[in-house]
């Protein structure tokens, strides 16, 4: 009696065995459905070993709730913070007033950005305040979508 063989998530019976081996072109029709599946096992598991570290650098991401300067999301992409600031002002995302970055109000009650302020020391000993605006968890994600439809990747993406 030969072993049952499962095929397509059902086991073949034995009879269906036995046709298949006494008919040469079914024998290789199958061979054939079987090479094709693995190939496709194959690539699909490549696939998702490509995937991972941008699954685990976008999980990474989202499971922050801390804000982050722009100089930290820029440092993803091997960019200053100057270049990252001017980028997201050359797409219509910011703009600058009494030097902080702040959003167009098309992005500004989206919660990407979070405004803090800074208490500082001049030289000459007086002190001022200063508005740093820092970007959330989703903010970073927009940017990263942004970019990304410019072909733009964070350094781990791109391809060596």
């Amino acid at each position: 009696m030969l072993p049952s063989i499962r095929k397509h998530g059902a086991y073949l019976t034995n009879e269906k065995i036995e046709e298949i081996l006494l008919s040469p072109d079914t024998l290789i029709k199958v061979a054939t459905e079987l090479k094709n599946e693995r190939e496709k096992n194959v690539l699909l598991t490549q696939q998702v070993s490509e995937s991972r570290p941008k699954a685990d650098y976008y999980d990474k991401i989202m499971q922050s709730k801390s804000l982050v300067t722009i100089t930290q999301i820029a440092k993803d992409y091997g960019w200053s913070a100057k270049q990252m600031n001017d980028k997201l002002h050359s797409l219509g995302v910011q703009y600058k007033i009494g030097g902080q970055w702040v959003l167009y109000s098309k992005y500004q009650d989206k919660g990407y950005t979070f405004s803090t302020t800074v208490d500082i020391t001049k030289r000459d000993g007086s002190s001022d305040v200063k508005m740093n605006t820092k970007w959330t968890q989703k903010g970073r994600v927009f940017i990263y979508n942004l970019l990304k439809v410019d072909d733009i990747l964070p350094t781990i993406e791109q391809e060596i």
